[in-house]
């Protein structure tokens, strides 16, 4: 049975996923509330993996197994970051405007939009969406500028609609080489605004409203015909009324005009247009249905071919010029009307006069163009960016390299407890006494003489702490620190093996023993990535981005 999902069931789940980093509402499973009766969703980053890769220039793609997604992951795993809701963007593939380039403009029709080139961001990091690309599909020449709420109109035919702004600080963490943050200030039920937004966004989104849902804010010009009449000027002086004018009429022939449109630009009747039904060569007079705004002597006038828009929606008007004789070269919008699906456009003009102008009208977004910019420009990527700074607090190594990055959400204290701290230390920790005085190497296995586990080094800090990950329970039957049998004690000797079997022949004498923060397999470990070695230093800071597409 043919079927398909929708670019919108993605960027649904996008949203969810980013709306769990700040959730108020019940999503699904247990609701974890804290004090104030709201759930809290807590996401956390994290690092693992210090032993290598069988081809550490070619880490191996993670998979989903039961044990690597539930249990695997939790062995090897150093420490975790909390994320927050400013940590987390929609983002959208970086399209730069670049001279002499071909965009695309946007149109209802095309089952693959979000493939094509039909936005662009400027160096001011103000970003723009190609309404219509000067008729032919030419290149940009002129660079989109503003970030006002109208259509801009380029000096190269190109129609662009600003949409939004990046400010520095979403820069800073969204902004990379290949992809550059989107997002919706107003919120979904429309009762909060983020007025405050340095973006320009909030005056866009609330101006793309008034066009409503399927309005028609521009129309593409497949082909403009020839022999079109057209006629632009003043009006003379008559004592005409609010069906007939006086115009300058030059070279018309009687009746020429019929069928065609005369707009007012100037004076009270600008904005009114009408369909002319009479013209008399002698007279320069023109009648025209329905009746307007009586317009003045001198007013500004347009005479067109008539352009009737249909369709299954209701109230679109749109006027054709010229700007070659007898070519349509650019049609304005005179109202984008509602509730269009589908619409079509006709060029009507005196059958004597003009042919084979094809116009296509073009239905706007849900909300119109601007209203939702994640919506609008295929924000189903979404970017999770975190700055590991230096050790944490201690919990992140600075002594050793990582191979793994994740995403964990709800993870549980120790105790149970839903996770809340800003940074976790998820290492095995033992405190030592009675060294030997030879160091522990990074990734070495050290053996608990009394329990028979096993670990890999982490890292050894100020000759007392020993921190491990890939710990493996012993078969000894005494309990250990976390009341399970084999697991590392206090009071057992904690040895490397010698320097003639690769060790470093470390070797010391536990006063304690502790687990990492986090209650192992708690929690729902959401993303991983496999990366090549990141070797860290005390005075190194981390700026990791995890792109996730849905």
């Amino acid at each position: 049975m043919p079927a398909i999902v929708t670019n919108k069931f993605r960027i649904h789940n996008s949203k969810q996923f980013v709306e769990a980093f700040d959730e108020v509402t019940y999503t699904s499973g247990d609701a974890v509330k804290d004090s104030s009766g709201l759930l809290n969703t807590n996401m956390y980053l994290f690092i693992g993996k210090v032993t290598g890769w069988s081809d550490d220039t070619a880490p191996p793609t993670p998979t989903d197994s039961v044990s690597n997604t539930v249990y695997n992951h939790w062995r090897d795993m150093i420490a975790a970051k909390k994320i927050g809701s400013t940590d987390v963007s929609h983002v959208i593939p970086r399209k730069n405007w670049a001279n002499n380039t071909n965009y695309f403009g946007y149109t209802h029709a095309n089952n693959d939009i979000f493939s094509q080139d039909f936005y662009v961001m400027t160096e001011d990091y103000n970003v723009y969406k190609c309404l219509a690309n000067n008729n032919s599909s030419g290149t940009s020449t002129t660079k989109p500028t503003g970030t006002g709420t109208a259509i801009i109109e380029t000096a190269d035919g190109y129609k662009w609609k600003f949409m939004y702004q990046v400010s520095a600080a979403r820069a800073l963490k969204f902004v990379t080489p290949n992809y550059i943050p989107t997002q919706r200030v107003r919120k979904s039920n429309n009762a909060v605004a983020n007025t405050s937004d340095s973006s320009f966004q909030y005056d866009v989104e609330i101006a793309a409203n008034t066009s409503g849902n399927g309005a028609i804010e521009v129309v593409h010009i497949a082909a403009g015909g020839s022999s079109y009449i057209f006629e632009t000027g003043n009006l003379a002086a008559y004592a005409g009324n609010s069906t007939t004018v006086k115009i300058a009429g030059t070279g018309l022939a009687n009746d020429s005009i019929v069928n065609s449109d005369i707009y007012f630009t100037s004076n009270s009747a600008s904005g009114n247009g009408a369909t002319i039904t009479d013209y008399n060569s002698d007279t320069k007079v023109v009648t025209y249905t329905p009746a307007s705004t009586a317009a003045a002597n001198t007013s500004g006038y347009s005479i067109a071919p008539k352009i009737k828009i249909t369709g299954d929606g209701h109230g679109a008007n749109a006027r054709a010029t010229n700007t070659t004789s007898g070519v349509i070269g650019a049609v304005t919008v005179v109202s984008g009307g509602n509730n269009y699906g589908n619409a079509v456009a006709t060029v009507i003009s005196n059958t004597s006069h003009g042919s084979a102008g094809s116009l296509t009208p073009i239905v706007g977004p849900r909300g119109g163009h601007g209203d939702d910019a994640i919506e609008e420009m295929g924000g189903f990527f979404v970017m999770v960016n975190s700055r590991l700074e230096y050790g944490e607090s201690n919990n992140f190594t600075t002594n050793n390299d990582f191979r793994k990055i994740g995403l964990i959400a709800q993870p549980l204290f120790s105790n149970g407890d839903v996770a809340t701290s800003s940074t976790l230390d998820q290492c095995t920790t033992l405190t030592i006494q009675s060294w030997n005085g030879t160091a522990y190497a990074e990734d070495e296995l050290i053996t608990g003489s009394l329990s028979g586990a096993t670990g890999k080094v982490v890292d050894f800090k100020a000759n007392t702490t020993l921190r491990l990950v890939d710990v493996t329970s012993g078969t000894n039957a005494t309990a250990g620190f976390d009341s399970i049998a084999g697991t590392f004690q206090a009071n057992e000797v904690v040895a490397a093996n010698t320097t003639g079997s690769g060790g470093s022949g470390a070797s010391s004498n536990t006063s304690a023993a502790a687990g990492g923060d986090m209650k192992k397999f708690s929690g729902d470990v959401l993303y991983v990535e496999n990366r090549s070695p990141v070797t860290r230093a005390d005075d190194q800071i981390e700026d990791i981005k995890l792109i996730i597409e849905f």
